[in-house]
Formats: C-alpha cells, sequence, structure tokens
C-alpha cells in the first residue's frame, strides 16, 4: 500500500463480504507498512459483528495506526465514551459496567454510512461524519445528498465537513471500449449478488423491473456471468470506465453532483497507474 501514500491518495479502504479475508485484520497489515494514509473498513456488516467487537478491533486499529482508522459501515453503534455503558437493544446488549480496558488515541473516530435508502441517508445526515455509497451516478448522487441534508437539519448538525464520498468501480484504458468491457463482470457479479433486493437503486435507476432482477438472480445461483445483460447505461451509472479523458469528465460531474472525496475500487483497465500521473 505504501505505493498509494507515494501516488498521494490520502486514504485507503478494504471491504468486507463472506468471501473476503476479514477486514480488520487487512487494516492492521496496511498500518503497518504505511505512515500518513488513513484506512478505513469500506464497509464491514454491523449485523455479523457485535457492537462492541467492533468498538474494540477499531480501537486497536486506531492505536495501530496512529490515528488513521475510519469505520464504515451500512448502520452504527457508537461505543467510544471512556465511561462504562450498558446497552439494551432488540438485537444487541452490552452489560452494565462495559467499557475499555485500552485507552483510544482519539475521542471519537470518523464513521462513514453505507446508505442508499431514503431512511438511511437521512440517518446519516443525523448520526455519521461520512457517506460511503457505491453505485450512484450524478443525478443519484445530487438526490441522495438532498436526502443527508434533511437528516442533517432535523438533528440540527451543521454538515459543513461532511464528507460526500463515493466508493466507485474503476477501469482506465487509452482504449475505451477495452476499458468499458472489462468492467462488465464485476457488474454482473454485483448486481447478482444483491438480486434478491429489486428495490435497491442499483436496480431502479436503470428501469429493471423485479422480473428482470428475477433473471439476474437465477443467473448468478447457476454461477452464471452475464456480461451481455449489463448495459451501457449501467456501465455509465454504475462505474468510471473508459478512456482517461471520458473518465475525467464523469468524475467532475460527480463532483459537481457533491462528491467530495472519490474513492476508487480498480477494477479493471490496465492503464489505471498510469493515468494517475
Amino acid at each position: 500500500m505504501y505505493c498509494f501514500e507515494q501516488l498521494g491518495f490520502n486514504s485507503f479502504g478494504v471491504p468486507e463480504d463472506y468471501a473476503f479475508p476479514g477486514a480488520f485484520s487487512s487494516c492492521a497489515a496496511i498500518a503497518a507498512t504505511t505512515s500518513t494514509i488513513k484506512i478505513g473498513t469500506g464497509v464491514i456488516n454491523p449485523f455479523t459483528r457485535h457492537p462492541v467487537l467492533i468498538a474494540m478491533e477499531l480501537a486497536a486499529l486506531d492505536q495501530l495506526s496512529g490515528g488513521r482508522a475510519i469505520l464504515g459501515l451500512g448502520a452504527s453503534v457508537r461505543l467510544w465514551i471512556e465511561e462504562q455503558v450498558e446497552y439494551q437493544g432488540r438485537v444487541f446488549r452490552a452489560g452494565a459496567g462495559m467499557r475499555f480496558y485500552l485507552e483510544p488515541l482519539r475521542a471519537e473516530v470518523p464513521i462513514y454510512l453505507g446508505a442508499t435508502s431514503p431512511k438511511t441517508l437521512e440517518l446519516t445526515g443525523e448520526v455519521a461524519d461520512g457517506w460511503l455509497p457505491f453505485g450512484f451516478g450524478a443525478e443519484a448522487v445530487s438526490r441522495a445528498i438532498e436526502r443527508i441534508r434533511i437528516g442533517g437539519e432535523r438533528a440540527g448538525r451543521n454538515l459543513s465537513d461532511f464528507d460526500y464520498s463515493s466508493f466507485i468501480f474503476t477501469a482506465v484504458a487509452d482504449d475505451d471500449q477495452a476499458a468499458r468491457e472489462s468492467i462488465k463482470p464485476l457488474i454482473t457479479t454485483v448486481l447478482g449478488s444483491f438480486a434478491n433486493q429489486p428495490e435497491l437503486p442499483i436496480f431502479t435507476n436503470f428501469g429493471l423491473t423485479p422480473k428482470d432482477v428475477s433473471v439476474i438472480r437465477q443467473s448468478y445461483a447457476h454461477g452464471e456471468v452475464r456480461p451481455d445483460m449489463v448495459s451501457a447505461a449501467m456501465v455509465d451509472g454504475l462505474t468510471l470506465a473508459g478512456s482517461p479523458q471520458r473518465c475525467r469528465e464523469k468524475l467532475a460531474d460527480l463532483i459537481d453532483a457533491g462528491i467530495t472525496t472519490a474513492v476508487f475500487s480498480t477494477e479493471g483497465g490496465p492503464d489505471f497507474a498510469k493515468n494517475l500521473e
């Protein structure tokens, strides 16, 4: 990861899913080989990890990295204050007197929510430090930011320092069409992974009906990768893929829509590193 520091990136995010290595272990390895770049989970599932465990892992990562950790979640429960706490929720519980023996380096670590639905977008504006979605084109970004601001206003928050980031699947090549084709298998996999939720923006934003999504789900269940199911509109809306010029223009559109931090996931395109220079 040292090369990303040298290239001028200010943060590196590690996703976590059932088929991936554990995010916190990977983040710790990155912390050990870097010195300035921020290190975040982008994102972890708060329903398969107890909030106390998340807080414990985060505290350790923040210490290992010298205060460079960022926590990315789909939802959030904070356990970071030095006081003893007790929490009795419908899903998770923390016993009376729970506290860390480890002294956190900071009073708070930034928490980002990977929200997509209107209610969770508003919740993001109410409680989070940043937003980290994926698959949002410029128009969708504008609508989502309006929702986040509604939540912030309701909570009486000043969101002037709020980080509107975006996780962007990226493929850059001098050959525009080659880059766009190289990203299609990934889009197919993503669509298949989320096909049990046909109401998500990655489907509704492109006019896909539950019947269309059902076809994607069935293909995915049979282990089929069907790039032919991916339209040019999906490539445009869900990724930053194509020639350097096309990608610069699309990135400018996202920034104009309100994105303050672009998080690149370099999934394809042989010329990506060269075009960063």
